[in-house]
């Protein structure tokens, strides 16, 4: 044994035997136990020392209490929790102590060799029952994806705990598969406690010794950025991520888009995950996707209702005639074909999600495609491993309003470099915005508010040993523009009546004044916006060539990079 655990051992002596270590992470080590008194297998998780005195004694079990009230057949049960006086020489006083001699003030320790951190005179500990049933991680290792049906239900099983959680103020904010436990077949949630306590320490988002609350992976935007304030959106994000895994196999590459949210679908996802994304019925992906939007606002707002549109989802629409299908995409390619554009297009992703929501499945829509006699143009080919899964189809009237600049190079960079992109995409807008990391991807967002502002999106990923830089701004009225449409339409209104009146004609027909008045607001909202994407393109091609030579230089041979 330990010293720790001899040390728990003597002072819980007659109430726990502890026999084995049978898990560590990175706030706390769990041992398989003999609780004495009820002749039963138990699971004790003791803090790490500079958890333990980051957190504060009373402030842990004064929280930890509030989520023993939780009482619910998918949510481990906490039966026990206590400190052990550990001395401040490293003597064990036996039993618990009273009261933590540390001040409140242990939140601010950085570092595990901190002196503070080993007179920290006291172990916390909390008692579970022991589950022998295994983990979630355990059952997806090796990343094979789990049967829809599996899915299906332990996810309901997991949202019902989520959703009694939240009804009773508690946030879990750590879902993963090795929080989520089987008993007898039932998916069982833990450690609630753990990450109320720490929340309610650190005042939120990520604690002010540094540990973050919660997992990369499965860490929702709003908890990488700090923030505060989180609700039950921030679980959906966490239980979307894990249904995701059990899905394909691994967590999402990157966060979906805005346009991937409203297509419904993974617009960046890898071929291989393409590949399976494809294969599940028409309405997955698109739950998918709400559920791991972005902005919260964007979600489901229960654990509840994105399983419930998961379900439905799943569930089998009426059979579609391949004539049928190819009419939908025939349908599509007619819609404004003569409009060749530089980056507005229709894509077969869109026409994926409209069929989607009728039920019929992507893989169909693609080989229907694919068997269409239509020009080559519409359908990129996608050679394996060489060419990004997006299917280039038919181009659509520029959209004035979004701009998109794209680079690729040879070779992926690696994470160290994600620090360097940030601080030249900074200096090149003059603003700041917020990061994130997933799967070695780069996301960068940033709104400029007031009278002029930007709204910025900076993606950088890897695939198949090669860098794509991706720079989109959405350019719409703001500040004094927005009068530009009331300006239009004045100005379309005085051209009326100065013709009416020199015609002669009644009064009466100024009523035609009113159309050729929408026609001026629109024309001049359109020019404004056109002009304003014309005048930022230029910036943007900078920046996007800036990062691809940054990205250029420090770029690795495929395979040789930290995925």
């Amino acid at each position: 044994m330990t010293d720790p655990v001899m040390r728990l051992s003597e002072a819980l002596a007659g109430r726990y035997r502890f026999e084995r270590e049978i898990g560590a992470g990175g706030m706390a080590t769990v041992y398989l136990a003999h609780d004495e008194r009820y002749d039963r297998s138990v699971a004790v998780k003791v803090l790490k020392p500079a958890i333990a005195a980051a957190v504060g004694t009373e402030r842990f079990l004064r929280e930890i209490r509030i989520t023993a009230q939780l009482n619910h057949p998918h949510i481990l049960p906490l039966l026990d929790s206590g400190r052990v006086n550990r001395g401040i020489d490293g003597a064990t006083d036996r039993g618990f102590a009273a009261s933590s001699d540390r001040p409140s003030d242990a939140v601010g320790a950085e570092r595990s060799d901190d002196p503070a951190i080993h007179r920290s005179p006291e172990y916390l500990y909390y008692v579970m029952p022991y589950v022998a049933g295994g983990s979630l991680r355990q059952r997806m290792r090796g990343g094979t994806p789990l049967a829809l049906a599996a899915v299906l239900r332990i996810a309901e099983q997991v949202a019902a705990a989520l959703d009694h959680a939240h009804r009773h103020g508690v946030i879990h904010r750590d879902v993963k598969p090795e929080n989520i436990l089987f008993s007898e077949e039932l998916a069982v949630v833990s450690d609630f406690g753990i990450a109320k306590a720490l929340a309610a320490a650190s005042g939120g988002g990520a604690s002010r010794s540094g540990f973050p609350l919660g997992t990369p992976g499965y860490m929702s935007p709003e908890q990488a950025a700090g923030r505060v304030t989180l609700d039950a959106r921030t679980d959906v994000f966490g239980l979307g991520c894990v249904v995701y895994e059990m899905l394909i196999g691994e967590t999402p590459e990157m966060w979906p888009t805005d346009e991937g949210v409203k297509l419904g679908r993974f617009t960046d996802a890898s071929a291989q995950h393409r590949e399976r994304l494809d294969q599940l019925p028409g309405r997955i992906e698109q739950t998918l996707a709400g559920a791991l939007a972005m902005r919260p606002s964007d979600r489901f707002a229960t654990p509840g209702d994105f399983v419930r549109a998961l379900a439905r989802g799943a569930e089998p629409g009426r059979a579609f005639a391949d004539a049928e299908v190819r009419d939908l995409i025939r349908r599509a390619a007619e819609l404004d074909a003569d409009h060749a554009t530089e980056d507005g297009t229709l894509t077969i992703g869109a026409v994926e999600r409209i069929a989607a929501e009728a039920g019929i499945p992507p893989a169909r829509v693609r080989a229907a495609a694919a068997e269409m006699s239509v020009p080559r143009s519409l359908v990129a080919a996608e050679e394996s491993g060489t060419a990004p899964s997006r299917v280039t189809a038919v181009p659509l009237p520029v959209k004035s309003g979004k701009i998109v600049v794209e680079r690729e190079i040879d070779g992926e960079i690696p994470r160290a470099l994600h620090e360097d992109l940030v601080a030249e995409i900074h200096r090149a807008l003059g603003f700041v915005g917020t990061v994130s990391s997933v799967g070695g991807s780069l996301q960068w967002n940033g709104k400029l508010p007031g009278f002029v502002g930007r709204d910025v999106r900076v993606l950088v990923t890897r695939e198949h040993g090669r860098t794509r830089v991706r720079v989109e701004e959405h350019v719409e009225l703001r500040g004094a523009s927005i009068f530009a449409p009331g300006w239009g339409a004045a100005g379309g209104a005085l051209v009326t009546f100065g013709v009416l009146s020199a015609l002669g004609l009644p009064e009466t027909t100024v009523v035609l004044a009113i159309p050729m008045a929408i026609g001026g607001a629109i024309a001049t909202a359109w020019g404004t916006i056109s002009r304003l994407s014309r005048r930022r393109r230029p910036e943007l091609e900078r920046l996007a060539d800036r990062l691809a030579e940054t990205a250029a230089r420090a770029a690795l041979p495929p395979g040789s990079s930290d995925r």
